[in-house]
């Protein structure tokens, strides 16, 4: 009987030392398994974190890259800007803007154009009673066909509208012509203070004008020639006797021609 006790206390202890080792096991193996988990998660975090690092760097680099070519866009867009104003420039003075066919002489010639229509124009207006008016093609239009951008038209205040000035007629066009010719010395005086222009001869052309326009004609050269300057008018119309006080009479015979001052 002692002994079966004794076997039964043995097979207890031996139970209790196998379970003891079964938990120590089992424990272990749970922290190995445990730790290889966090083993792995931790690998896919610095995985993970790796690539997050790198797509820092890509980003910047890319940044660094954009900044880079908005710099050289920038530059490119300034030297393009340029080229466009230098093509501008070598098309104008070879003659090629949109087409047209002026050339540099030509620009610059309707710039001192432009200047002495202006002083025209207060002549042209006052001889017409402010009918008209002497205008240059716009520079869009100058150029084309037959117009070198040189060519002129006349703007009529009765119609409002712009035509060609081979259609005025005669006496129109003689007050055009003696216009241009005022403003041109106008302009030639004031661009050089070494020129002074005393004197001015007209040939002709009044025979062309009616009473109205041969009056207002001869009153502007009067007005012209209230100052220094020497206004001389030479002309075979018997009409502009009354006009001009002083004059230089030339009369012909079988002797030949003579001359004499008949001064008022």
């Amino acid at each position: 009987m002692m002994m079966r006790n004794i076997l039964i206390i043995g097979a207890i202890l031996f139970a209790g030392v196998l379970f003891g080792q079964t938990k120590k096991n089992v424990s272990k193996t749970w922290e190995n398994r445990d730790s290889e988990i966090a083993q792995k998660v931790f690998s896919k975090y610095q995985e993970k974190e790796k690539i997050y690092n790198q797509l820092r760097i890509d980003n910047k680099d890319d940044r660094e890259i954009f900044d880079t070519l908005s710099s050289r866009l920038e530059e490119r867009k300034s030297i393009v800007e340029e080229h466009a104003r230098i093509d501008a420039l070598y098309r104008m003075t070879s003659g090629n803007v949109s087409g047209s066919r002026m050339d540099l002489e030509t620009y610059v010639q309707r710039y001192y154009l432009e200047r002495i229509l202006y002083a025209a124009n207060r002549r042209f207006q006052e001889m017409s009673a402010g009918q008209f008016e002497l205008r240059m093609y716009d520079l869009e239009k100058a150029g084309e066909g037959k117009n070198r951008g040189l060519d002129l038209m006349v703007y009529s205040t009765v119609t409002g509208k712009e035509r060609e000035v081979r259609t005025l007629s005669g006496g129109e066009s003689f007050m055009a012509a003696l216009s241009l010719a005022l403003g041109m010395a106008d302009q030639i005086q004031q661009s050089s203070a070494a020129i002074n222009l005393d004197m001015m001869f007209i040939d002709e052309g009044f025979g062309s004008l009616d009473e109205h326009s041969r009056n207002q004609a001869v009153r502007v050269l009067q007005e012209m020639a209230e100052g220094s300057r020497l206004i001389g008018i030479i002309s075979h119309v018997s009409e502009l006797k009354q006009e001009i006080e002083d004059q230089l009479l030339v009369n012909k015979d079988e002797n030949g021609s003579h001359v004499k001052w008949q001064i008022s």
